[in-house]
Parts: structure tokens; C-alpha cells; sequence
């Protein structure tokens, strides 16, 4: 794509000289510019500058097509960019004015201490509220988002608290459809992958888009399986909160001045099996996860 834009550009200015180097041939006061009547101007074949909604900016005519969905959190729209600053100041807000109860996190910290692959879930519903738990962390950790303009956004909220970001996504069985390739959800799964063969954390939401909820799709715990990674499921328990309306995974605001709580559970190893194994193993990240977020609750005073 570079070498494109290059020989495009290359190009555009040989045909930028070729333009100048006739107009200092043209007496300009042998045309009479009175005759000149804009109203017989071709508009058809005029081109104008086409304007990227999605980025923010004006492209180029010889820039190369776009591939869908490829939206990184550097490339976003200012307007993106600017609700994402805006988002990570209010979690921000939300963790110096509140108090924060940790349970559980003893196995966490030794499994980081020596360098084994950690795979650290929540519920969809309950990310921003878990977002601040980087503090707790020792090794990298890698987020995995969306590969849209609201999983850009994402990004650009938790890079702050030290997380990479890795966009790609499945589709939960709600959809009642196939994984969309444009979602780059296998692509996704082997960079994750390679992160954990590294020793490294990936964190993600268990309960895939749009649902159902509650429920752990099949995406993380194959990449368990495949890794040999340790699922941590957390729990994040915010009191008070708002909850708001409208959203498949029961979403709720934090607020400032508030009570609270990360409880871990117990590492989760899973072998790898038939599809009946998948789906046990589905089931006990599922127990495990209702379990944690249940007693963070408990923890945040509600």
C-alpha cells in the first residue's frame, strides 16, 4: 500500500510540472476571460476531494481502498479519539474517589511471578468496572476488542492503564449466523495465542456479541485449551451504579464516590477434547464467573 501511495504520488507531481511548465508557455493577456462562462463548466467530470467519514479526514485520489473494518486506535475519527480520553478521565475519577476491596488474588499474582500464561475473563457488562485492575498486574497484557470503530475507541480508553490491544471478534450464537471473516476473528485467536506462548496475559470478555449473556462462548476456551493458559475469572462489583438501558449485556455506569471490589477465582485449566468437552468446559467458566461476580457484589456493599 505504501509503494502505491508512493508511485501515486511520484506521479501526481511529474503531472504537476508538465501543468506549470505550459502555463508559463500562455500569453495570459491574449485571453479574454470575459468569454470564460462558468455555467458551461462540465460539473460531471469535475472530482472532487472524497471525505472519510469514519477517519475524519479527507482522502486522496490515488490512496488505496480501504479494507472493511480495519480500524486501528491511532486512525480514528478526533471525534473517536476525544470521547475515548473523556471515557478513561471518568474511569479515572471513578477509581481516586472510590475505595477498592481485593479478594482471591493470591494464585494470580504467583501465576504471573513465574511467567506462566494467564487468560483473565469477565463478563461483558462488567469491563469498564474491571478496566482499573491493570494496577494489580506484573506482566503485559494484551485486551482484546473489537475490530470496529467502537472497538477502536475501546482502545484508545484502556491503552492509558497499560493494556495492548488486539481487534478481532466471533459472534455469539444469538446472531444465529456464521463468524463473519471481516471480524478477523481467527486472526485474533493466533495473535492471542502467540502473546500466551510468550508467557504473557490476554484479558477478554467471556460472552460474545450479541449474547446470549451470561453465558461463555467457545472462543476462549479453545484458546486455553491450545495455549495450556490458566483461566482467571474475575469478578468487578461497583456500588453505586447506574444501569443502562438498551444494551444486550445488561450494562451499567459507574459512578464516583463509590464502594469497590475485584474477586478472583480459582485458575482454570482445560484440556483439549470433542465438543461435549468444550462445552463442559464452557459450563465451568460460566459457574466460575457468576461465582466471582456474585461475591464482588457482596464485597461492594450491595
Amino acid at each position: 500500500m505504501r509503494e502505491q501511495a508512493q508511485k501515486a504520488q511520484k506521479a501526481a507531481k511529474k503531472a504537476a510540472r508538465k501543468v506549470a511548465e505550459r502555463a508559463r508557455n500562455v500569453d495570459l493577456s491574449r485571453v479574454d476571460l470575459s468569454k470564460i462562462d462558468p455555467r458551461n463548466i462540465d460539473m460531471k467530470n469535475v472530482e472532487f476531494p472524497r471525505f472519510d467519514w469514519e477517519r475524519g479526514r479527507f482522502v486522496r485520489k490515488d490512496a488505496a481502498a480501504v479494507v472493511g473494518h480495519s480500524f486501528h486506535a491511532e486512525d480514528v475519527a478526533w471525534p473517536l479519539r476525544l470521547v475515548g480520553w473523556l471515557v478513561n478521565r471518568y474511569i479515572r475519577l471513578c477509581e481516586a474517589t472510590g475505595n477498592l476491596l481485593v479478594a482471591g488474588d493470591g494464585p494470580f499474582i504467583k501465576l504471573q511471578a513465574e511467567g506462566k500464561p494467564i487468560i483473565i475473563l469477565v463478563w461483558h457488562g462488567r469491563n469498564f468496572q474491571a478496566i482499573p485492575m491493570s494496577r494489580l498486574f506484573i506482566n503485559p497484557v494484551t485486551a482484546l476488542t473489537s475490530r470496529s470503530r467502537d472497538g477502536a475507541m475501546i482502545a484508545n480508553v484502556i491503552r492509558p492503564f497499560g493494556y495492548a490491544a488486539i481487534q478481532g471478534s466471533g459472534t455469539g450464537a444469538a446472531a444465529k449466523k456464521r463468524t463473519n471473516p471481516k471480524k478477523r476473528g481467527m486472526q485474533a485467536f493466533r495473535a492471542m495465542l502467540k502473546h500466551l506462548k510468550n508467557g504473557e496475559m490476554v484479558l477478554a470478555t467471556a460472552d460474545v456479541p450479541p449474547g446470549p449473556v451470561f453465558e461463555t462462548g467457545p472462543g476462549m476456551v479453545k484458546l486455553a485449551a491450545k495455549s495450556g493458559a490458566a483461566i482467571m475469572a474475575v469478578g468487578a462489583g461497583f456500588s453505586p451504579e447506574l444501569p443502562i438501558p438498551g444494551t444486550w449485556d445488561k450494562s451499567k455506569l459507574p459512578l464516583p464516590f463509590a464502594n469497590r471490589s475485584l474477586v478472583f477465582g480459582e485458575p482454570i485449566y482445560v484440556e483439549d477434547g470433542d465438543d461435549k468437552a468444550m462445552e463442559a468446559a464452557c459450563q465451568r467458566v460460566t459457574d466460575a464467573l457468576n461465582a466471582v461476580q456474585d461475591e464482588a457484589e457482596k464485597m461492594a456493599g450491595k
